[in-house]
């Protein structure tokens, strides 16, 4: 209940308190008997705020524009898959050369150890020679290295002669199948009657 005090003229302001007190204690008792409610001062009331309109330009996206950002987003992603597609193909042929590399090496390595007996056996046979079982007897045997065939050809340089050494020279060659094309790597050395004379790798 707000009190509003009446802006009667019947009484003139005369100073002091008490006598404002008093005023307004009349002017109370008069509201009271004309069955009048007494206001009290308040805050006035607060208009409504209305909601701010929306500006011209502001809008949702239409159809048109989601599938034309979906479009955008798909190219992207399938340059990303290419991208990841090509690094892995290219970490797996990497991989596959230096394979190749490890069984030439043990191949040759496991050639110097036999005497040159052995090696002009495999000269006398019908060339190249299959040496793929020792790519698994080598320990080499894995998944990656199960399409891998060795070959090698014994070429005789100098035949055995009491004033000369024999000398035979040997190519090893790998071939292996991946993504449907066949890939080689080839090492050479040369095996003398005496031991090693010359330990030469070409093609690496």
């Amino acid at each position: 209940m707000r009190m509003v005090v009446s802006t009667d003229d019947e009484f003139p302001p005369r100073g002091g308190s008490r006598f404002a007190a008093t005023l307004t204690a009349v002017r109370a008792r008069r509201l009271l008997a004309g069955g009048q409610k007494m206001p009290f001062p308040g805050p006035s009331p607060t208009p409504a705020t209305s909601q701010p309109r929306p500006r011209r330009g502001a809008r949702g996206a239409t159809i048109v524009e989601v599938v034309i950002a979906a479009t955008l987003l798909t190219f992207v992603l399938l340059g990303a898959i290419g991208a990841i597609s090509r690094s892995l193909a290219l970490t797996h042929s990497a991989r596959m050369v230096t394979l190749s590399s490890q069984v030439l090496q043990s191949a040759v390595e496991d050639l110097r150890l036999r005497d040159y007996t052995a090696i002009k056996a495999y000269a006398a046979q019908s060339q190249p020679v299959n040496l793929t079982p020792t790519i698994t007897s080598e320990l080499l045997g894995s998944g990656f290295t199960s399409s891998m065939t060795l070959q090698a050809r014994f070429t005789t340089v100098h035949a055995s002669t009491p004033t000369e050494l024999g000398l035979i020279s040997v190519e090893l060659t790998v071939t292996w199948l991946d993504r449907q094309a066949v890939f080689t790597r080839s090492a050479r050395t040369q095996f003398g009657e005496k031991g090693l004379s010359d330990y030469i790798y070409v093609g690496f």
